[in-house]
């Protein structure tokens, strides 16, 4: 294919997938089902390959052109209401609650002391019940949404923003002229982001500067970086072992970890009811692969009442042993970040579409693509929208569930560049 052609056919494949994204806005404002904007998204990952497949022909964009492209793209959807998640209502609450003197982790939101707060962003909370799971970080952004004007316009815009500046970032350090583009334009962390209003893209962000900082040996910044991690997200403290050979630092990071944590456990018990924490850690569960294989060997050796217990620690147990091995064998960083994340992710009980946007900044500088493979396939997780939206029923079909890590599994099986514990690969993944 000449070079007019290919540039031709990016265009083409660039304008389709705006094309898209506008249709699934327009229809989202319309009033349309769940599914239709999960099948628009779907759709959008047909120019979204096109566009992969001969961005490697083109030449290496900019990070700030990068940054504009993603707003660009995300820009309809901010405007678009968030149909596939209601998370974005409880960010906006909190962020209120805060704002009016009060502590989200210590009040659910049904509790009666908030009721003259009560307004239609509360109708929207999912689990009123339950106090926050989320940590500090986190409920610093939504005291800034909040403070903001504290409109759903406002969470989705700031969820772009943070893509956008991800996708700058991974433009400025990756080799790859192909990774900055499949992260900016990425239909699900597009989603995820303008439509839905989720900020673990930050978090995404985190966890690679981690890995960047650590390979530059940068341990004060890399430090920094996993605390940030664990501020936004708990699985931030995942990626603590990569600093097992710098005790001073690991010691620092765990200690300043351990420290952003507290509120999140100590304002109310674990084995309390209405604890955000403790319901999240021992109750949620969803979408899982290989959790669902161990809590079905646990029921049929221990019985039901103690067997999601047994399984989740053998899921904890399983990720400390692969963690170990990470850092005995010295796993390059970004490999090493990268195989913990894809493994903890597998092993997890529960794995929401966004919480893609910890995994494919990594795997996009790591040179990878069965992440990429997998943030289409996710979608199927959500395939119970419809039925919740008009029953208040979640029912995941099993076969779906098998069908999404069928996929994921060919797709680690055929990646050239699948996560290795292989400590021979030098990092070159970096331009600077």
């Amino acid at each position: 294919m000449t070079a007019r052609r290919v540039q031709g056919f990016f265009v083409v494949c660039l304008v389709s997938l705006g094309c898209v994204l506008t249709a699934l806005a327009l229809a989202a404002r319309s009033g349309c089902r769940p599914s239709t904007v999960v099948a628009g998204l779907a759709i959008s990952f047909i120019p979204y390959a096109g566009l992969l497949a001969v961005s490697r022909s083109l030449r290496r964009l900019p990070p700030l052109r990068l940054a504009a492209l993603a707003l660009l793209f995300g820009a309809p959807l901010v405007l678009a209401p968030p149909l596939l998640s209601d998370d974005l209502y409880r960010y906006l609450w909190e962020g209120q609650v805060w704002l009016e003197g009060f502590n989200p982790y210590r009040l659910a939101p049904d509790d009666l002391a908030l009721s003259p707060l009560r307004d239609e962003v509360w109708l929207n909370i999912n689990n009123p019940g339950i106090s926050s799971i989320y940590p500090p970080l986190s409920q610093v952004l939504f005291v800034l949404a909040a403070w903001l004007g504290g409109q759903v316009w406002t969470v989705k815009l700031l969820a772009l923003l943070a893509h956008a500046i991800t996708a700058g970032f991974v433009a400025r350090i990756a080799k790859s002229p192909q990774a900055p583009l499949a992260l900016a334009l990425n239909p699900l962390l597009l989603g995820e982001s303008a439509l839905n209003g989720h900020l673990d893209i930050l978090c995404g962000l985190a966890l690679l500067v981690t890995a960047w900082a650590l390979t530059q040996q940068r341990y004060l910044r890399a430090g920094i970086a996993v605390c940030a991690a664990v501020g936004l997200k708990v699985v931030g403290l995942v990626l603590l072992p990569l600093f097992a050979r710098r005790p001073k630092v690991l010691l620092g990071a765990t200690f300043a970890s351990v420290l952003l944590l507290v509120p999140l456990v100590v304002s109310r018990a674990p084995v309390d009811p209405v604890s955000g924490a403790g319901q999240f850690a021992s109750r949620w569960r969803g979408n899982e692969s290989l959790f669902a294989l161990a809590d079905w060997a646990s029921r049929q050796g221990l019985g039901h009442p103690s067997a999601d217990l047994a399984a989740r620690a053998m899921m904890v147990l399983a990720f400390l042993v692969l963690s170990a091995v990470v850092v005995r064998r010295r796993v390059p960083s970004v490999a090493a970040a990268r195989f913990l994340i894809w493994s903890v992710l597998l092993l997890s009980p529960q794995v929401h579409p966004w919480y893609l946007a910890w995994l494919l900044p990594l795997e996009l500088v790591a040179g990878g693509s069965a992440g990429l493979v997998w943030s289409a396939a996710v979608l199927c997780a959500y395939a119970p929208l419809d039925l919740w939206v008009s029953q208040g029923v979640w029912r995941m079909p099993p076969w779906l569930q098998i069908f999404e890590y069928s996929i994921v599994a060919l797709a680690l099986i055929f990646d050239p560049q699948r996560p290795t514990l292989q400590a021979h690969r030098a990092e070159g993944q970096f331009l600077v």
